[in-house]
């Protein structure tokens, strides 16, 4: 577990994806560098990070690595929150590959990784579903703590509930977990249920089994006595049109996962942050909500609105460690800037941005016409989804940089969700909100009276 290799969403790390190292010089290495949707390998992506604890104020994922390293033996449990696109997923296999590596004397702490978008469905996750994806990781990258614990347990009391579903399993423990996660993950809802019902009364024997898999690793003499982590990536991305099982999961099902002999770091939506449901997350369970805030490009209403030119000067050499904007643009390195700007510090739309730019010419110059067509397209992605019932507590959020007092809380999860507003928190107690600069200029909201 703790030194399998992290292996991108996309399958291959970015900087691998060209021939001649980063940043591109040339257009087709300019839109593989500029993927919006594959996170960075944290080793083999490393010219490509950019470090962005300046201008968010903190490293708050840093200080999550400094806790589990002084915990002195006490478990702690992190949740990681933030909007979709703003780094959380690189943030967090470079925490990881951080935890695994040797400094100030710490011992070497093993992660288990679950990636939820990869592992499970996520428009429809129950505790069942993690339980069994943290076994099938275990049998995967320890066999023998699997076949010493796991299998037993499964052959036991597992396959006997599970075959109440009229799933015939094979006796190999990895092809039958392989065989029930993907039931799981792509079957009916109605088949979902019935698989999570027949596991539920062995949920004490996944937790079970896992404890034990965890004292098996500790014991292997290649380990050490390190912290062990489970970190559950993507949970964010849990649809909100379920959000009533959402908050059921983080509310009354997800505190069975303090039972595991481990740290925890689990994502979680950040509208659910702003949920009576979601919001007591660190009373209940105890830890804390850490969020990774977008790149803070602008500046309050109050300070006189307009560009935060620390923000845009980090997002813009982001961009630079990808792609040479000069001799590639015509606007040079101000496109990157201009980029910056009009992505509301989202490094994801800031990459599709420059992507999509890049794909408009054969070669270059790329121009600032095609820049602009490239925010165009995310603009009118916007505009067909903006509800005009909105506008009103956008233009509210634009004044004041907060939701009015009597937004309803399904609007605010609507907002949040679809990043029609952005939350910054870079370096101060309280975050703020403003109105994506995209959707400032979409007709809806500026026709509004």
């Amino acid at each position: 577990m703790g030194n399998a290799p992290i292996t991108p969403l996309r399958g291959h790390a970015v900087s691998s994806r060209v021939l001649t190292p980063p940043p591109a010089q040339n257009l087709d290495d300019a839109v593989r560098l500029c993927d919006p949707y594959s996170p960075l390998d944290a080793r083999e992506d490393s010219s490509l990070f950019a470090n962005l604890t300046a201008i968010r104020g903190s490293d708050r994922l840093g200080r999550i690595v400094r806790n589990i390293r002084r915990s002195g033996g006490i478990l702690t449990l992190h949740f990681v929150s933030g909007h979709l696109g703003s780094g959380k997923t690189t943030e967090l296999l470079r925490m990881k590959v951080q935890l695994e590596t040797a400094a100030h004397g710490a011992p070497l702490a093993t992660v288990l990784f679950l990636d939820a978008d990869v592992m499970l469905n996520r428009t429809d996750i129950d505790l069942e579903d993690i339980l069994l994806a943290l076994w099938k990781l275990v049998d995967e990258q320890r066999k023998a703590a699997a076949a010493k614990v796991l299998l037993p347990l499964w052959k036991d009391q597992i396959k006997e509930a599970l075959s109440k579903t009229n799933t015939n399993l094979s006796g190999d423990i990895s092809e039958a977990l392989t065989r029930v996660l993907g039931e799981v993950r792509l079957s009916s809802a109605e088949r979902r249920k019935d698989i999570r019902t027949a596991l539920r009364s062995t949920t004490a024997v996944l937790i079970e089994g896992l404890n034990k898999a965890f004292a098996a690793t500790r014991e292997a003499p290649d380990e050490g006595a390190g912290p062990l982590v489970v970190l559950i990536d993507n949970m964010e991305k849990l649809s909100q049109a379920h959000h009533e099982g959402v908050e059921r999961l983080y509310r009354e099902r997800m505190g069975a996962l303090k039972s595991l002999d481990a740290h925890l770091v689990i994502t979680v939506p950040l509208y659910l942050c702003y949920a009576p449901a979601g919001a007591g997350l660190s009373g209940l369970y105890g830890g804390e909500i850490v969020v990774v805030p977008m790149i803070e490009v602008r500046r309050r209403a109050a300070e006189g609105g307009g560009d935060n030119q620390g923000g845009v000067t980090a997002l813009a050499g982001l961009l630079r460690k990808r792609v040479r904007f000069d001799p590639l643009f015509e606007e040079g390195d101000r496109a990157a800037e201009r980029i910056a700007c009009l992505s509301g510090g989202c490094i994801r739309h800031a990459l599709h941005m420059v992507r999509a730019a890049s794909n408009e010419h054969d070669d270059p110059p790329v121009t600032a016409a095609s820049v602009d067509r490239a925010a165009a397209i995310l603009q009118a992605d916007f505009e067909r989804a903006l509800p005009e019932r909105y506008v009103p507590i956008l233009r509210h959020i634009a004044e004041t940089n907060r939701f009015p007092d009597q937004c309803e809380e399904g609007v605010k999860r609507d907002l949040l969700l679809n990043l029609f507003v952005l939350e910054y928190q870079n370096g101060g107690p309280d975050p703020w909100h403003a109105v994506h600069p995209l959707v400032e200029r979409c007709r809806k909201y500026r026709e509004h009276g």
